[in-house]
Order: structure tokens, then sequence, then C-alpha cells
């Protein structure tokens, strides 16, 4: 599942284009580019590798905006920074954040999230990925029946203006697709998908098989991931926290190898 790969400033452009080329491979999913050198400003240093990565999408949200329903700002990059005064919002908190998809309420979404490294905390805040694949044998063999569920019962989700509704997993040729985000699920469903969606949040985190096959990545300054956003789950591991901004790291949707 994981590919990764050091660069330099020099080859950073031939490592991206390297990157687009084993974004076809069906087998990696999670795609990490480690900074052998240090990147003094790393926002606009990844802006410079747009042209050999992909197509970025302008779908930030910051939470300064507004309430979950309206943090769109038109604006490519959003921060994903400790900051204690949002203790309830997962991109500034130093909570742990639970499995999810970046575009379980887009339809639109890109086939990609990136995450560009400024800071981290010294001790956890790793990046975690479950493979669609590893979730759907783990739910074989310990809970089958909610499996059948996830995958023929669609679920709403919805923020910021946009909805999708669909399976939260399917299916797609010899591809399984995933589409979750607990915390992003409509108010409006109906009492067995409310059940359902409760049980599948209560089981991602309470399986020691999930536990086990989900891989945590931790990102060093100048660091960046990837990955195929609908073909598997993410999170983060909580971590160590006191002065703001410990853990700080650029975040953008982006369509990896559409140009």
């Amino acid at each position: 599942m994981l590919w990764e790969k050091k660069f330099t400033k020099d080859s950073a452009a031939e490592t991206c284009k390297a990157l687009v080329e084993d974004w076809k491979n069906d087998n990696l999913k999670v795609f990490v580019l480690r900074a052998a050198e240090k990147i003094e400003s790393v926002r606009e240093f990844y802006e410079t590798l747009f042209p050999f990565i992909g197509t970025p999408a302008a779908l930030a949200e910051d939470v300064n905006v507004g309430d979950r329903s309206k943090q769109r700002t038109g604006k490519v990059w959003m921060e994903v920074r400790f900051d204690p005064r949002f203790p309830d919002a997962y991109r500034h908190s130093a909570n742990a954040q639970p499995l999810h998809t970046d575009g379980s309420y887009i339809p639109t979404f890109p086939n990609s999230t990136l995450l560009a490294c400024v800071t981290n905390a010294g001790s956890g805040g790793e990046t975690t990925f479950l493979d669609s694949v590893d979730l759907v044998e783990c739910m074989k063999s310990e809970n089958p029946v909610l499996l059948e569920k996830l995958m023929s019962r669609p679920v709403s989700h919805s923020r910021s203006g946009d909805s999708r509704s669909e399976c939260i997993i399917c299916q797609k040729g010899a591809k399984l697709h995933v589409n979750w985000n607990y915390y992003c699920v409509s108010s409006e469903i109906g009492a067995e998908t409310r059940n359902m969606v409760e049980e599948f949040h209560s089981y991602l985190l309470s399986s020691s098989a999930i536990k086990a096959k989900t891989l945590a990545v931790k990102l060093q300054p100048g660091d960046s991931v990837m990955w195929k956003d609908d073909e598997l789950l993410h999170g983060r591991n909580s971590f160590a926290a006191t002065k703001e901004s410990e853990r700080f790291i650029w975040k953008c949707a982006m369509n990896v190898g559409v140009f």
C-alpha cells in the first residue's frame, strides 16, 4: 500500500513525476514524499510542484468563517494546526481523529488529499491509513452482517452546502471504494440507517483487527503525503502539544495526475 521516496529541492520535480506514474498502480494507495533537506516555506514550495503532481481544488474550509455548514473559503489551502481555542475541531485539536474519507459529502471530490508538514509534535500526531481491502477482510471475519448492510444501504453525508449519498463500502469493478465520515453523516437519515452508522463507528474504534491493519505515517517538516481518498480510510493519532502551532500541516484537495 505504501510508496515512499526521499527528495531534494533539485530532485523534487522528477520525484513527483515518478509518483504520478506509480499512482496508476492499484496496489499503491499512500504516497509519502520525504524531504532530504530543509524546506524554508513549505506551502510555497509545494505550490511549485503542482505542475508535476496534478490539479488542486479550491475546497478549503476555515473554522473562523462560520459553523460546520458554512466554512468553505474558496481557497486551495487550509490549516491543520494545533490551536487550543478550538478544542472541538479536529483540524485544531490534539485529539485522535477517527478513520474517515475527506470527500464523504462532496460528489466531485478529487482523487486525493495532500498534507504538507511545516512542523509536528514530538510525540504522536501520525496520520493513519486503513486500506479498503483490509477493512472488508476484517469485517468478513468479525462482522459480516454489518458488512452486508454497509455495501447495500446508501448513507447521506452533508456539510458546507454539499451532500453525497452512496454506500459506505462499494465494489466498483475490481476496486473496493469507501465513503465515510461519522461527523458528516446527515441528521436526516432514518432510524435503521442511524443504527448501522453507530455500529460501524463503534466497530472502527474497538476492533483489534482494524487496529492491527492500520498504517501510521509520521510526517516531519518538509514531508508530504497524498492518498487515494476513496480507496482507504484515514485518520490521526493524538499528540502532545502545549503551544499553538506545535503541529502545523497545510492541507489541500488534489487531483493527482490530472493536469
